[in-house]
């Protein structure tokens, strides 16, 4: 229950930080726009956002609720709300928390072990694993289905938590 805490003040801590002047900020309702990321970072918050992220972004931040977020490649991704949608290609790191996210993506950190950290509840991630991966999942009612591209070894997964689903694919 320690763990969970911390990660959500930890999370909270970052999605309170301010955005810097070369950062993307998307903000509003039901807003629908493409975006070009050229190695910036992302902010995107509100409600009901459909965005495309492309090329490569630097970290990615998704807080609100009911967004639908695709990307190609992050260096990390963080998604804080509620039913959020986020699909993409590849993220160096991840973490994922509130409730009923899902998560598609492939974790490729150029630092290894990559880190992903999964809490709060509902949350449905698939991933796939191009590289070493250390995993923890918490929380309640979250779902972990993992995959590992040809000759990497599984991610070290732990857990905390409540009725928690984790199979590979």
């Amino acid at each position: 229950m320690k763990a969970l805490l911390a990660s959500t003040f930890a999370l909270t801590a970052l999605t309170a930080a301010p955005a810097f002047a070369e950062d993307i900020v998307i903000e509003g309702v039901q807003l629908s726009r493409d975006f070009e990321c050229s190695g910036q970072n992302v902010v995107i918050g509100g409600q009901g956002n459909t965005i495309a992220l492309t090329g490569e972004c630097g970290a990615v931040q998704v807080i609100g609720a009911d967004h639908k977020v695709t990307f190609e490649t992050a260096r990390a991704l963080q998604v804080n709300g509620a039913s959020i949608a986020a699909t993409g290609g590849k993220v160096g790191a991840l973490a994922v928390d509130v409730t009923g996210n899902t998560v598609k993506a492939t974790v490729a950190s150029k630092e290894t072990p990559a880190e992903v950290r999964i809490f709060g509840a509902d949350q449905k991630s698939e991933l796939t694993f191009a590289g070493a991966a250390k995993v923890t999942v918490g929380g309640a009612s979250n779902e972990l289905v993992w995959s590992t591209d040809s000759g990497v070894k599984p991610p070290s997964i732990s857990t905390v938590g409540v009725d928690l689903k984790i199979r590979k694919k």
